[in-house]
């Protein structure tokens, strides 16, 4: 007897569903095909990231990189690329290795600039222009000055260091010198109590070559006038063949107490810059100058203690 026909339609609805079920549990049969390409696909990308990792450690020595790799050791252990330690250490290059002489330390030092630019580097002249004036000055002047053996005190080349630019101008030429403009730079000591000291006006031809230098070497340190003007500055500030306006210059040596200085020439009054035991000043001609420049100088307090007009020392 057939059970399965004598089944009721419950009992072969309740049958089917059963088997429908089983159906479903049982394991299908396995996506070989797809498988293998995602394996395929996974060592492709295991591939890549370790060629990234490998260019990047090429390409940042000293940084510290670790790469997934695609090697292993059979055990399907990860390969770790280890990081690349810093650069060996080089030795500098000398000059001479590298091909170049050493430096020379005379090409490295500069004069001192003025503590005043804005009133002491006129008529366009900058700071680098007039110690290029004043470094050939010193280099080329002292051909020019008296044998040391004719006079009482050293007339040894200075340091370029040791100087202090108190002025620099332009002037007009004259028959002496020809046509200009002409520059002037003013340089002293900057120590006034040195024992060596040196004055110099340097002077440089419309072509920028050198062309002379005023002044010397060996001035006192102590001197018994309040003020002293330079005995050669005359030229910077009388000139016959000027014509107006044009632009004078005057300068000297000062005692430290002398706290504030003017000069009157050719109708107007300056103020002159105090610097290294030094006074320097230039101003504008409009007219023509009826007399010699007239000099003030006064103290901390004010009070006139210079004027040139009755001595050269006022009690």
């Amino acid at each position: 007897m057939n059970d399965r026909e004598d089944d009721t339609p419950l009992e072969r609805r309740l049958r089917e569903l059963l088997n429908e079920r089983a159906e479903r549990v049982a394991p299908s049969e396995a996506p070989l095909e797809a498988i293998a390409r995602n394996g395929r696909a996974a060592r492709q990308r295991s591939r890549v990231a370790l060629g990234a990792g490998l260019a990047l450690l090429v390409a940042v020595p000293g940084f510290a990189l670790a790469a997934q790799g695609s090697g292993s050791n059979g055990s399907g252990a990860d390969t770790a690329v280890q990081p690349a330690g810093p650069p060996a250490p080089s030795e500098p290059e000398t000059p001479q290795e590298s091909g170049g002489s050493p430096p020379d330390p005379e090409q490295e030092k500069d004069p001192l600039p003025p503590s005043d630019p804005q009133r002491q580097l006129l008529d366009g002249i900058t700071l680098e222009q007039a110690a290029a004036i004043l470094e050939r000055c010193v280099e080329e002047a002292y051909a020019y000055l008296p044998d040391p053996e004719r006079v009482q005190t050293s007339l040894a080349s200075p340091s370029i260091e040791d100087l202090r630019i108190v002025l620099a101008w332009e002037s007009q030429g004259n028959e002496n010198q020809g046509p200009g403009p002409w520059r002037r730079v003013l340089a002293v000591t900057d120590d006034p109590t040195a024992a060596d000291r040196h004055q110099m006006t340097c002077t440089a031809g419309p072509d920028g070559n050198f062309s002379g230098v005023q002044g010397g070497a060996g001035l006192p340190p102590e001197r018994d006038q309040v003020v002293l003007p330079d005995s050669g500055a005359a030229r910077h500030y009388v000139g016959d063949e000027w014509t107006t306006p044009f632009r004078w210059a005057h300068y000297g040596e000062i005692s430290p107490e002398v706290a504030r200085l003017t000069v009157t020439y050719a109708g107007a009054t300056e103020e002159a810059a105090l610097e290294s035991g030094y006074f320097a000043v230039a101003g504008i001609a409009e007219q023509s100058p009826d007399g010699e420049p007239v000099i003030k100088a006064y103290d901390e307090g004010g009070e006139l203690i210079h004027d040139s007009r009755t001595d050269s020392v006022l009690p």
